[in-house]
């Protein structure tokens, strides 16, 4: 089972998903948490040439490196979902067509036919987490890298994004729209309940489809 967070800076995708990262582990839950970029050597590096340096990259070239990083991220996530593990992922397609298509005025087309291509792995959920910009900056404190130093013009421009994109979004086969406002425990809370929901769905779906008792359905992967 593949799990996304999604939104914009300061939001608490990176809280939501170690929250629910953790309650799944402690549950007995075979769970791992990943982020896109990074997890992978590659993927790794190449986070850092995106979003620890202040040296100039043309948009072309940081869609490419963030293809590039998923690419490497999504042979790694097929082999653990193969393994029948749990993957929670801090972001992941829907991010690369907000920031670098609103931002940076990207093709969509483009993006998505390199996600085709490369990488292409599916999200059984995607929770994205809403939030008003200017709560999100009180969040997050000082900027860290190239894109939290966006303008507050530009993160609204974001959150709409985001919105719009996740509403015809086919990546996933649920996208789930969050208030993310409220105490993250409390958001905590929805997003568990609707994560056992999808669970609880998929291993129906699979009982019936091998014709065996839901009592004898083990593992989610």
């Amino acid at each position: 089972m593949f799990i996304c967070f999604e939104g914009i800076d300061g939001a608490g995708k990176s809280t939501q998903a170690r929250m629910l990262y953790q309650r799944l582990k402690n549950d007995g839950t075979d769970v791992e948490l990943v982020a896109d970029p990074g997890t992978t050597k590659i993927g790794t590096s190449i986070r850092q040439i995106l979003l620890d340096s202040d040296e100039p990259i043309t948009p072309a070239a940081q869609m490419l490196l963030f293809s590039a990083a998923r690419a490497e991220l999504a042979a790694y996530i097929k082999s653990r979902i193969s393994a029948g593990v749990v993957v929670i992922c801090d972001r992941w397609i829907l991010s690369t067509l907000v920031y670098q298509c609103e931002l940076n005025q990207l093709s969509p087309g483009l993006v998505l036919a390199i996600y085709a291509e490369t990488a292409h792995v599916h999200a059984d959920i995607c929770f994205l987490m809403d939030i008003d910009p200017e709560l999100a900056a009180a969040r997050m404190g000082k900027p860290r890298d190239r894109y939290e130093r966006s303008s507050f013009a530009e993160k609204q421009k974001l959150r709409q994004a985001y919105r719009r994109n996740a509403a015809t979004n086919a990546d996933a086969a649920v996208v789930h729209l969050i208030d993310a406002s409220s105490d993250p425990k409390e958001t905590h809370a929805t997003i568990y309940e609707k994560f056992c929901a999808a669970r609880l769905q998929r291993c129906h779906a699979r009982s019936e489809n091998a014709s065996i008792p839901l009592s004898e359905v083990s593992g989610v992967g």
